[in-house]
């Protein structure tokens, strides 16, 4: 019989496998749907959609909202419109498989952002994750026709990744002790509302004025299963995970994303963009780890004997 935490523990990585799982496949679905709608439209409709239905959910603690706290939420609403851009450009000119692997070095860049803001020295696994990384990004560029040279899309997917760790940073040091679900409502409206003010004055006469089902299925799920329901279960699962537990299994998004987008949209792949996917995951794991997960496994067996003598 399993105790209470032991239950809350496999429940919580229940949790975040399976919002891993979901954001997994909005790469591929995402690439899909910018083939008829334009970028801006669709997150958009994404962000604002989802920032309304938190909003209903959560107004009484919107409306007492303190002015750190909306400071806290427009900023990191800013830093993600940026990320979720860069990255929903990029993927219009790289795989998805690329896009998932090259933003999810925002892992690696983290600790060198605090040393360069903070002065907080990163420790010897964020030096040879990042030298993982390197090398793994290099093999990815040698996936191209150019030689070992990075495209538009590749390079729009890195910086998106520098957002992403830089909104990491952000929430760590100035989102702690805010009311997550307000702060989240309020990112998620700035994100929403520069992406429709964009939408407006960039994209006037590229969205269809009728979408048919399969395009409106598509955004309600992008929108409630890949905003909403991941995010929520993100923030259920990693309160009963461990951070080593929950950074291994969130770093899954990426191997979900090449997953999904060979299973279901047919993506090819060179020998050189195996090995940069290969060392780029490790370079991840590395970085959200630092390698517990081994330590500890050869640590157990000591342990036991200890107990039994």
């Amino acid at each position: 019989m399993l105790s209470t935490e032991k239950r809350l523990n496999l429940m919580g990585q229940l949790m975040l496998i399976i919002a891993t799982m979901i954001w997994g496949t909005s790469f591929f679905i995402l690439k899909n749907t910018l083939d008829t709608l334009p970028v801006m439209f669709v997150l958009a409709v994404r962000f604002l959609t989802s920032a309304i239905i938190l909003f209903i959910i959560f107004n009484k603690r919107v409306v007492k909202i303190k002015k750190r706290t909306l400071l806290v939420g427009v900023s990191l609403g800013v830093i993600l419109a940026c990320a979720y851009l860069l990255q929903t450009y990029g993927l219009t000119g790289v795989t998805p498989g690329e896009n998932a692997f090259l933003t999810s070095t925002y892992s690696v860049m983290v600790p060198f952002m605090c040393w360069l803001l903070f002065k907080k020295r990163p420790d010897v696994f964020s030096f040879i994750a990042m030298t993982f990384c390197i090398v793994g990004i290099g093999f990815v560029a040698l996936s191209g026709n150019t030689g070992l040279s990075l495209g538009v899309g590749q390079l729009l997917s890195l910086a998106c990744a520098i957002f992403y760790g830089l909104q990491i940073v952000v929430t760590s040091f100035f989102a702690e002790n805010e009311d997550s679900m307000v702060v989240l409502t309020i990112q998620l409206g700035v994100v929403g509302t520069v992406c429709l003010i964009g939408s407006l004055f960039f994209e006037v006469g590229k969205t269809p004025i009728v979408l048919n089902g399969g395009l409106v299925g598509t955004l309600i799920y992008l929108t409630l299963a890949c905003t909403l329901l991941a995010q929520g279960l993100q923030i259920k699962g990693i309160k009963h995970v461990a951070p080593s537990q929950a950074s291994l299994l969130l770093s899954l998004e990426s191997v979900c994303g090449v997953f999904f987008s060979a299973l279901m949209g047919g993506e090819s792949f060179t020998v050189y963009n195996v090995l940069g996917f290969v060392l780029i995951f490790i370079s991840v794991v590395i970085s959200e780890t630092k390698l517990s997960f081994i330590t500890k496994f050869f640590k157990k067996p000591a342990e036991e004997i200890s107990v039994e003598e």
